[in-house]
């Protein structure tokens, strides 16, 4: 940055905070909003840094050493941080008007020395002493400025007060001696939790019991506790777990089974008279795949005996419900199926099978957790537990010890062995040990110290563990069993090429920093909120961003065959939410401000419906625990984010390197794809000659075929459907079919049935409440759920030659490809899919097809481009350039730069816009190259006003297009996410476009003619509360959601809320490709557009940037541009 940028910089910043200051606001509200400019400047400021961040309080440590900040200056914008959070929890907390002083001096004075290298004048401030050894809690969360490994010390700066630098000691003897191997891993600038810290006064330094390392990065409870097997624990079995390829065994099937028995027994109402014949078929219809697909119980025989086993499972837990429950008094109708809890005390996470919570604070917590394999050795001691499961119910006893604020003693932990045959022996307590507890905290550290290495080290990072997971030598107990897997994956990695092994690498990397991003990281203001937000930020914060429903109470609990449904009735007036239906959520009681989803258990659910009065949660377990229900008035929704699809990438670079030479070869790009085409391409061809020219290519291509369909070209309803219609004329060839979304699944759904000429000719993979309902018939479940036998199911599946779902869908039930060979994938919206989401499949095809936009809507991924762009040379030869960059793009760029052009095509002929509409994306996005299909599209606007003097009307009746300039709206969020004003024109141009075409003679339809989209939620939410303060019931009913729900969608006219209040949010709306020459959101959006295309926003902060500053000008030439009064 020059110092021209510097200087204007540092006034723009200095202006934001004396515009501030000139509000008309109480300075509570003031000195929170001053927090927010704070934290968004600490997020960039840092966010090209190479380190990874959990909190502003991280950020600031770092920015405060590196610019070398006095510690006055530093303890002044610490206590910015803090008071702004104190604020926050309660509005009684006080702020006098000198806090406000400090803080705004603090905050220029920081700025100053950003942008302009100047120090900060001396303040005359004594120092703050560290807090008393008496002072110090039981928990303390510090970040380390530097760590000491010959003295064993840890130098830290405390969360929670603006405190000066602690020395902390490891190494400590019989204290924490325990956690030296992870100790001497900590890093500067990483956050620790201090369990139990006690102050040496001899010394000066504070030594704690228990090192937490970043707690925020939770770990899952059973794949920790896998890291302990009878042989040694061992971290690298961590590291093991993300490749291994999840397999329908008999054994597995077996442990789903007894789950689901134990779930039937707690909610009938009579246990003993429960038929296993008849939970066995539930089971069946609710487990289709798992049944037909399990190899080891494909023959009659087998499955006979698998069947008498499982009755045999069933009978044990039903003797332990109905007699051994009681003995431990433990009460059915007061058990929860499947509670989870997260816990950043000691940085875990985990979904018990089972807990009686306490009756009261003096009562005992029950804990089961079953298991349904063999019994520990020797099986003849009844009191044995297996290490791993005793590793399992010691972290949850931590947990529950958290959540409830209890004592250990209060906590019952068992595991239920449903293969003991002898009454009595099933349920074997888990006693405590704070020594064990020790050593599982220490081996959770080396598995986030690990996933650090691979997060900031990257490839290197990666073959540093990849050598140390596969070397025998550090697993000095193993069995011989563990030998021979070892050698297998040696193998497969010694086989590899040393390209692949590149491949493989680096994407192991890329993964890495997605998930400690995910699970760890400070995402920045304008992203969507990861795990660790739900505690991390203040719960009026998120609710005063629109993240959470509160003060819900339980109107209706109903059942349903595979779980529950509990109807919430809003009591706060929140008129606007930033929920939809189908997102999943946790819910948990919120009856004080003192109640969060660290101290009470959570259930996870979806979102089935969402109004102004009520929302309805679906979850997949039913309750008997009414009384758990009726307890708590008041209840909390938030978002939960799952990281399971992460792992699931893994796995797919794993099995793409265990796939043949010569597929891993046309994937990579070393051999080209074959093709029997034979005709000549050509340039000027009709639109009927274009369609008939890509359909013969895509058919003739031998390995695979790339359709590029820029916006309205007809990707689903044309081609899709006709490649669907010649491949299933072909009797030997099964299709499987994909997209990412289930909006574009249920289009494709659609074209399906026109291709083949009935709805019974597929089945569809994936749940209800994200199927459209005219789809639903032909899910997975809906139809297992009618079949009488396995061998009944078994031949409708095998009968179907279509299977549709979504990518996530499928690769959730993968079980199908070992029951089924399909010929065929074809694959739409391609550039949305990450290549290591569908590089593990690909294999499995004869051919596919992929179609998709890459310059339109691209993956979605948190790291910046920067971080994930690809160096390695080898790499780039085959295309691979960023790891943010779909499959789809790199096939395509390796097609076009090998001159591969028998294995692409791009269409050219667009019927969604009109021409004077499509003239900006076509001419600075797609070389000129888009033709319009109708001639509709050619026609002159005739459109008439109802009221001469009313502006909205004369402007929607006299223009295809408009801009209209807003004002920057000051808002006090965190976020800048919402702008009022824009919100008003909106709902002012939706009311004139009814009346318009009611004056016109045009019936208005509310599902074709408007869709408004705004970049974020809390915008949309608030267009909707406007349109819905309209009284007009036809507006209540207009689509109106981000650029992403919109694509694929159209509609006749088309209103854009940039929401634009400062210039930082230009870097999250816009989605450049590659080459930096398309915006894809903005691409995306504009083309949403049939007839008319109205855009609302800041014109000044727009033209920062360039393609923004191409539109608006393109809008004054060749469209009107209005200033708004």
């Amino acid at each position: 940055m020059s110092e021209t940028d510097r200087i204007a910089s540092y006034k723009e910043k200095i202006a934001e905070i004396e515009e501030l200051a000139e509000l008309a606001l109480p300075v509570r509200e003031k000195y929170i909003a001053l927090k927010y400019i704070l934290e968004r400047n600490c997020y960039e400021f840092t966010q090209d840094e190479p380190l990874q961040f959990p909190s502003c309080f991280s950020r600031l440590v770092f920015l405060s050493q590196k610019h070398e900040l006095s510690q006055t200056l530093e303890r002044q914008l610490h206590r910015l941080r803090i008071k702004g959070r104190f604020l926050q929890k309660d509005d009684k907390n006080i702020l006098y008007q000198k806090d406000w002083v400090t803080a705004v001096h603090s905050l220029k004075e920081f700025f100053a020395v950003i942008y302009l290298n100047r120090r900060e004048e001396k303040s005359a401030e004594t120092e703050v002493e560290p807090a008393d050894a008496e002072a110090l809690p039981k928990l303390l969360r510090v970040q380390i400025i530097r760590n000491d490994i010959e003295s064993k010390l840890l130098t830290c700066i405390p969360d929670s007060e603006a405190w000066g630098e602690l020395l902390v000691r490891y190494d400590v003897p019989e204290v924490n001696d325990v956690f030296t191997p992870s100790a001497e891993l900590f890093w500067e600038g990483a956050q620790v939790n201090l369990i139990d810290p006690k102050k040496d006064e001899a010394n000066g330094w504070i030594v704690p019991q228990s090192f937490v390392l970043e707690p925020d990065y939770l770990l899952d409870v059973s794949a920790l506790a896998e890291c302990f097997p009878n042989y040694g624990a061992n971290h690298l079995h961590y590291f093991k777990r993300k490749f291994e390829q999840s397999r329908v065994t008999h054994y597995i099937l077996l442990g789903n089974l007894a789950n689901f028995f134990l779930d039937e027994l707690i909610y009938a109402e009579n246990p003993q008279q429960l038929s296993f014949r008849d939970t066995f078929l539930k089971a069946f219809t609710q487990m289709p795949f798992e049944f037909t697909s399990c190899e080891a119980i494909l023959h009659r025989e087998d499955f006979l005996a698998f069947m008498a086993k499982a009755e045999t499972h069933f009978e044990h837990i039903r003797r332990v419900v109905t007699e051994d429950f009681k003995k431990a008094g433990i009460a059915i109708k007061q058990c929860t199926l499947e509670p989870s809890f997260f816990c950043e005390k000691y940085g875990f996470q985990g979904r018990l099978d089972l807990l009686q919570p306490a009756e009261n604070e003096h009562g005992l917590h029950h804990i089961i957790e079953l298991k349904s394999g063999g019994l520990p050795y020797p099986t003849s001691d009844h009191a044995r537990i297996a290490t791993n499961h005793e590793v399992q119910t010691i972290i949850y006893r931590m947990i529950i010890e958290t959540a409830f604020a209890c004592d250990n003693r209060q906590i019952f932990p068992a595991i239920l062995y449903s293969a003991a045959d002898i009454p009595g022996t099933n349920m074997r307590m888990a006693a405590p040990s704070r020594k064990m507890e020790k050593h599982i905290l220490e081996l959770r550290n080396r598995i986030v110290a690990m996933e650090h290495d691979l997060f900031m080290e990257q490839e290197n990072g990666v073959l540093s563990y990849l050598k140390d997971w596969l070397d025998i030598n550090n697993y000095p107990h193993a069995p011989k069993f563990v030998e021979e897997q070892l050698l297998d994956y040696q193998k497969i990695f010694h086989h590899a090429s040393p390209l692949e092994m590149d491949y493989f690498v680096r994407f192991v990397s890329f993964i890495s920093r997605e998930l400690y991003i995910l699970k760890a990281g400070d995402l920045g203001p304008d992203t969507k909120p990861g795990i660790s937000d739900l505690w991390k930020s203040e719960f009026s914060q998120r609710q005063t961003n629109f993240e959470l429903i509160s003060e819900l109470s339980i109107r209706d609990i109903q059942e349903y065959e595979r779980g529950m449904v509990i109807c919430f009735t809003k009591h706060q007036a929140q008129p606007f939410v930033n929920f939809r239906e189908g997102d999943i959520c946790v819910v948990y009681p919120h009856d004080s401000d003192e109640d969060s989803v660290l101290n009470k258990q959570i259930l996870k659910g979806t979102i089935a419906q969402i109004d102004s009065k009520e929302v309805v949660v679906r979850f997949r377990y039913k309750q008997r625990n009414e009384e758990y229900f009726r307890a708590h008035r008041n209840w909390a929704i938030e978002h939960d984010v799952m990281d399971h699809s992460y792992n699931q990438m893994f796995r797919n670079l794993f099995a793409f390197l265990t796939s043949p030479p010569e597929k891993r070869n046309l994937l990579l790009g070393i051999r080209p794809p074959e093709s029997s085409f034979q005709g000549i391409e050509q340039e000027a061809l009709s639109k009927e000659g274009k369609q008939e020219q890509v359909i013969e290519k895509a058919i003739a291509a031998s390995d695979y075929f790339l359709i590029v369909g820029p916006p309205g070209t007809g990707k689903t309803s044309i081609y899709a459907r006709r490649l669907i219609e010649n491949y299933f004329s072909e009797p030997d060839t099964n299709i499987l079919i994909l997209a990412y979304t289930n909006r574009a699944v249920d289009e494709l759904c659609e074209a399906i049935e026109a291709a083949v000429g009935s709805p019974e000719e597929y089945i569809r993979i994936g749940s209800e409440l994200s199927c459209g309902a005219a789809y639903r018939d032909r899910l997975l479940q809906n139809i297992s759920g009618k079949a009488t036998s396995r061998n009944e199911l078994l031949q409708v599946l095998q009968s179907k030659r279509i299977y549709v779902g979504t990518l996530a869908a499928i690769l959730g039930r993968q079980e199908i490809f070992s029951m089924k060979k399909f010929q065929l994938a074809i694959i739409d919206e391609a550039s949305q899919i990450l290549e290591p989401q569908i590089i593990g499949l690909l294999p499995l095809f004869d051919k596919f097809i992929l179609i998709g936009d890459h310059k339109q809507l691209s993956t979605i991924t948190l790291q910046e481009e920067s971080k994930s762009r690809v160096t390695n040379p080898n790499l780039n030869e085959i295309g691979l350039l960023n790891g943010r960059d779909s499959f789809f793009e790199r096939l395509f760029r390796l097609c076009q730069t090998r001159g591969w052009t028998s294995a692409y095509d791009t269409l050219t002929y667009q019927g969604r816009m009109h021409e004077s509409l499509s003239g900006f994306v076509n001419t600075h996005f797609y070389e000129n190259m888009l033709c319009p299909a109708n001639d509709w599209q050619l026609e002159k606007q005739a459109l008439t006003v109802r009221d001469a003097n009313n502006r909205f009307q004369q402007l929607i009746a006299s223009h295809r297009a408009a801009f209209i300039s807003s004002p920057k709206e000051y808002d006090l969020s965190s976020s800048g996410k919402v702008n009022e004003q824009e919100a008003e024109w909106v709902a002012f141009l939706a009311k004139a476009l009814v009346e318009v075409y009611q004056a016109s003679g045009i019936a208005f339809d509310s599902k074709k003619s408007l869709g408004v989209i705004a970049p974020y939620r809390n915008q949309i939410a608030m267009i909707r509360h406007k349109l819905e303060m309209l009284g007009i019931p036809v507006l209540n009913e207009v689509m109106v959601d981000t650029v992403e729900r919109f694509q694929g969608s159209q509609r006749d006219v088309i209103i854009l809320s940039f929401c634009m209040n400062k210039p930082s949010q230009l870097q999250f709306f816009c989605n450049m490709n590659s080459e930096k020459t398309v915006d894809r959101k903005l691409n995306v959006a504009l083309t949403r557009a049939r007839k008319q295309l109205f855009l609302i926003g800041n014109k000044e902060i727009l033209k920062r940037n360039p393609i923004y500053k191409k539109l608006i000008e393109w809008m004054e030439e060749e469209h009107v541009c209005y200033e708004a009064k």
